[in-house]
């Protein structure tokens, strides 16, 4: 019971980013911009058992919305144009530099994008992204694997205790004793 609670909240925890993430690419409005920064990044795990690497790519951007809708903080401004809001958007992790070096490749030569950006926060994301990489694929897999294994467990579980609780209470299921030896069974001589 214990392993299908601790599933239920990594599924409600995993649920809970899709969600959000889901929200934020058909909710948040789109501006025009380009990115002007790619970076691999690492990072090796909080805990002492987390010593495996992990990658995600920051890309720098530039956009172009009224100066009261960019809330990222920074704004760069060149003479003759109007203000650009300036913002980094993430990738998510991964265990594979060589995944996160792909990820770095698609925005390397300073292309146009459509920015997404939140109006209540300083979030951005670039449109566009691919399924693969904007929900945890592997999270989900796990968690779902998780569920199914500790479900199927519990539900035997409780049909195995449903089923106990039919039998009488004197019910005893060792076998009974046999009464007489027979032919073949070995016997104690006591020759001391």
């Amino acid at each position: 019971m214990l392993f299908l609670a601790a599933g239920t909240l990594g599924c409600i925890a995993t649920a809970g980013r899709m969600f959000s993430e889901f929200h934020a690419r058909r909710s948040w409005p789109v501006a025009q911009g380009h990115v002007t920064n790619v970076r691999v990044r690492s990072y090796t795990g909080p805990s002492s058992n987390d010593h495996v690497p992990h990658y995600f790519v920051e890309y720098e951007v530039r956009f172009i919305v009224p100066a009261e809708q960019c809330l990222t903080g920074t704004t760069f401004v060149i003479e003759g144009e109007p203000p650009l809001c300036e913002g980094i958007a993430r990738t998510r992790t991964t265990d594979s530099q060589r995944l996160a070096n792909s990820w770095f490749e698609r925005y390397r030569f300073n292309p146009a994008v459509g920015v997404l950006h939140d109006p209540n926060g300083p979030g951005i994301k670039i449109v566009g992204e691919p399924a693969d990489l904007v929900y945890p694929w592997k999270k989900i897999y796990l968690m779902s694997g998780w569920m199914i294994f500790f479900g199927t467990l519990f539900i035997i579980t409780q049909r195995r205790l449903q089923y106990l609780k039919t039998l009488p209470e004197e019910y005893d299921s060792s076998p009974p004793p046999r009464s007489q030896p027979r032919a073949d069974d070995l016997t104690d001589m006591k020759l001391s």
